[in-house]
């Protein structure tokens, strides 16, 4: 059975998003969601405390960490990792939880802090999975230069809203064969479609700042 994932959304527990559970589980249905990945920044508790109240959804624990090299999502996780770490470190403990390692939005070249393409090369036996379709790049060519990315060195690609707000979640999904565990997340990616296209960036922003002001 093929079921559809956003796999990028932050919650409440990240300081910038405002999604909460009761959003999360509307939206989801609303738009025809198993479920999401939840990658709060540099925290695992709202995926969990998500996971427990969201029965009726598949959520996979994640957090989006930033590393002394950028941004990475780590996904099945079951215990914090700091921020601030080289980047082969972060994946290294990562993996040896059993998560999978899954750069976001490696292209969009207004990030102060992101890996090039050849450091992501050198990378390469650490990274699971790139990020093809994000749904706020700021820059129109960063999804197709992360798609091509992943073609050229035979990555699994996923698709996610990298939703701050609820309206949002759902805009960018990925639909891919169910599974049970990482090894079966990760080997159902292979034939997995991305679906939806890029959001307003600058709108979202916006939103993010908004969010801060009312916490």
């Amino acid at each position: 059975m093929r079921i559809k994932l956003d796999l990028h959304v932050h919650t409440t527990h990240s300081f910038d998003s405002a999604i909460d559970p009761a959003g999360l589980r509307e939206i989801c249905r609303e738009r025809g969601l198993a479920g999401v990945a939840i990658t709060d920044h540099d925290s695992l508790q709202g995926a969990l405390e998500f996971a427990s109240q969201l029965s009726d959804l598949l959520i996979l624990p994640g957090s989006e960490i930033r590393s002394a090299e950028g941004e990475i999502i780590g996904l099945f996780l079951t215990r914090e990792i700091p921020p601030g770490l080289p980047a082969p470190e972060t994946m290294r403990r990562i993996h040896e939880q059993g998560g999978v390692v899954l750069v976001p939005h490696p292209f969009d070249i207004v990030k102060l802090k992101r890996m090039s393409s050849r450091r992501l090369e050198e990378l390469m036996e650490g990274i699971d999975a790139i990020e093809a379709l994000n749904g706020k790049p700021r820059w129109w060519w960063a999804n197709s230069s992360a798609r091509r990315f992943g073609e050229e060195h035979g990555l699994p690609m996923t698709a996610g809203s990298d939703a701050h707000k609820t309206s949002h979640v759902g805009l960018l999904y990925t639909e891919m064969e169910d599974f049970l565990g990482p090894a079966e997340f990760l080997a159902s990616l292979h034939s997995a479609s991305l679906h939806g296209k890029r959001y307003s960036p600058w709108a979202s922003q916006m939103d993010r700042w908004k969010a801060r002001l009312q916490k």
